[in-house]
């Protein structure tokens, strides 16, 4: 058998993630408030109107929110991994376990995310359909957000903080992963 990969346990789970979105989101909340009491207006700030100093922190938000989406979609990827790896490791015994160790001696850790795993696991429990479609489609905004943003993403629809943070948690959820 191939070197085994060890797991780094840096992976994050998706109510750490969410907890830090909170407290980022507040503080950028609490630091515009300041400075439109006048109680701190540091020199970038000088000169803002109300509505300009809105939009910044608008525009902050939004940023941050993209960040958190890319992490939460990241940190089930990780869970993903985790699970196939685990499953390929400990030799189980299920199904899904040895359709992962056929893919693994074909493609080791290097298994597609899309094609390999997800498509392992449609196939296997197709209840799980929508859950992991849905979270196929959110791929698309964690490619175009991780890869630079430089073309005009076609995501097929709207993804906010909301969406993405519940499709990663059904997901999760429904797998047990």
């Amino acid at each position: 058998m191939k070197r085994r990969i060890t797991f780094s346990g840096e992976n994050r789970n998706l109510e750490d993630i969410v907890s830090f979105y909170n407290l980022c989101n507040s503080a950028l909340l609490k630091y515009k408030e300041n400075i439109k009491k006048g109680l701190e207006i540091p020199e970038e700030f000088i000169g803002f109107t109300s509505e300009e100093l809105d939009q910044h922190f608008k525009d902050k938000i939004e940023e941050l929110e993209n960040l958190i989406c890319l992490d939460l979609l990241a940190a089930v990827e990780a869970k993903l991994r985790m699970d196939y790896l685990t499953r390929v490791y400990n030799r189980k015994k299920d199904n899904l376990s040895r359709i992962f160790r056929h893919i693994y001696k074909e493609k080791a850790e290097r298994a597609s995310l899309d094609e390999d795993i997800l498509e392992s696991w449609k196939e296997q429990y197709p209840q799980a359909k929508k859950y992991i479609s849905d979270y196929k489609g959110a791929l698309q905004l964690r490619h175009w957000l991780a890869h630079g943003r430089y073309w005009t993403p076609k995501l097929g629809k709207k993804y906010d903080l909301l969406t993405v943070y519940t499709i990663c948690k059904n997901l999760v959820d429904y797998l047990q992963i």
